[in-house]
């Protein structure tokens, strides 16, 4: 069981360019909501523990691309992002990641790969099992498809979260009319 005593429990070493990858992913990622000029995308929460994204397409289009090199925030749910399910915006929180203590950052990283190898541990022990090609190429497209089902039942779980989001929401904008509506006579002012 080489490598298995680690001060935390991992099968094996992680590298420094594996860290240095994560750590640089997580500066990125602090800088871009930390800039004054993205504010009106994405910035701070009000407790400056979470990150709000006040206009998702201008995200998705022009920071996340140009700044993290990512599509989506799906990378950020990997390193333990939580959507904040009662903001009426699309808002990230994690422990760790608070406004003026980048110093927090490394734990972040540190999670994160602990976590990974975790997950990369039964596959490494089946491999180790393996007596040709054949039953490796067999345990890894059975190790996928068993990360895949996880992936899909995730995505749905976040999409439920975001259809209710968007209900609230919309629930919301509708008693905002509903009063304006009244308190104007029925009548409408645009």
């Amino acid at each position: 069981m080489d490598g298995d005593n680690n001060n935390h429990g991992a099968p094996h070493r992680v590298s420094i360019e594996e860290k240095k990858i994560c750590l640089d992913f997580m500066r990125k990622a602090y800088a871009m909501v930390d800039d004054p000029s993205t504010d009106s995308i994405i910035s701070w929460g009000f407790n400056g523990d979470s990150f709000i994204v006040w206009h998702p397409p201008e995200c998705y289009r022009d920071l996340l691309p140009r700044l993290l090199g990512v599509p989506n925030f799906y990378k950020f749910q990997l390193y333990g992002f939580k959507k904040v399910v009662s903001s009426v915006h699309l808002e990230y929180a994690r422990d760790d990641f608070v406004k003026g203590r980048p110093e927090l950052l490394e734990k972040i990283g540190q999670s994160f790969l602990e976590e990974r190898e975790k997950k990369m541990k039964p596959l490494r022990d089946a491999m180790r099992n393996c007596k040709n090609m054949d039953e490796e190429r067999l345990v890894t497209k059975e190790w996928m498809a068993t990360l895949e089902r996880e992936r899909r039942v995730q995505v749905d779980k976040d999409f439920l979260k975001d259809a209710d989001l968007l209900l609230l929401r919309i629930s919301k904008y509708k008693e905002r009319r509903a009063k304006s509506f009244t308190r104007f006579g029925g009548y409408y002012y645009y």
